[in-house]
């Protein structure tokens, strides 16, 4: 009964923006194909297609569907990507004298500035510890106890050790930075607990012991995520507790290790 009740609790919790996100992702390939049956019936002019159909578009459309993940979370990454395709996209129809590079960069210190000042009047609450034990690799090392996480690095990074001995999952989102997640001092809650990862121009480790059920379902765009871990004995793995990682990476990824 404990098992039956757990997969009901985390059907109940799905994230509320997930249907937006589909929809989104849905409009987008309706609008894809409808412009290929309009050019193909010679309605609209083909040549179109290379500015339409082009990495720089890709990159406008995954800022928009990151956005429709949930603006307060996903905003800072999604206006990267919106304004990197946007310039480029630009670039390629107009051929700026000045140069794409020479507007990258501004672009990207006005969208810090931005970022700066949302952070002061808009403040997230804190859910880890911070101790006071220096760095490991170069990375401020972070504890934390929750069984239900929130990370967010933003042009920076941490180690973070989780020591949670009822760990249901958790968002983790690396933007122009990265980090690692240690969950070998963790225990999993029971069933399936997911993870989910957003890597955009960034990058995650995560350690789990050798005795944890873990799967990786992820979709990367110049990036992705693999499992690394060595030397697993079958036999030793608990199967009634499952950690699931969902990861998206743009321009990123992560791997998984012992």
């Amino acid at each position: 009964m404990r098992h039956i009740h757990h997969h009901a609790e985390i059907k109940c919790s799905k994230h509320p923006h997930s249907k937006v996100r589909g929809f989104v992702f849905g409009f987008f390939l309706l609008a894809a194909g409808t412009l290929l049956l309009l050019g193909n019936a010679g309605v609209i002019d083909k040549t179109l297609f290379k500015y339409i159909f082009s990495w720089q578009s890709l990159l406008i459309a995954l800022g928009v569907i990151f956005l429709s993940g949930g603006i307060r979370k996903h905003w800072f990454g999604a206006l990267v990507l919106i304004t990197i395709g946007t310039l480029f996209l630009l670039d390629e129809i107009y051929t700026f004298k000045t140069g794409i590079a020479n507007m990258i960069w501004p672009a990207i210190l006005v969208i810090v500035g931005i970022a700066v000042m949302v952070k002061i009047f808009l403040p997230k609450k804190s859910h880890w510890n911070i101790p006071q034990d220096g760095f490991r690799g170069g990375l401020s090392e972070e504890t934390n106890s929750e069984d239900y996480f929130d990370i967010s690095k933003v042009f920076s990074g941490a180690h973070t050790v989780v020591k949670s001995q009822n760990f249901k999952g958790g968002n983790a989102s690396f933007i122009f930075g990265g980090g690692e997640i240690d969950f070998r001092n963790a225990q999993l809650s029971e069933g399936t607990n997911i993870l989910k990862l957003e890597c955009i121009f960034g990058g995650v480790k995560i350690f789990v012991p050798d005795t944890w059920d873990v799967s990786l379902e992820t979709t990367g765009i110049f990036g992705g995520f693999s499992d690394e871990r060595r030397h697993l004995n079958i036999e030793n793995i608990d199967k009634s507790r499952r950690l699931v990682i969902k990861g998206e990476a743009v321009f990123g990824g992560g791997e998984i290790s012992n």
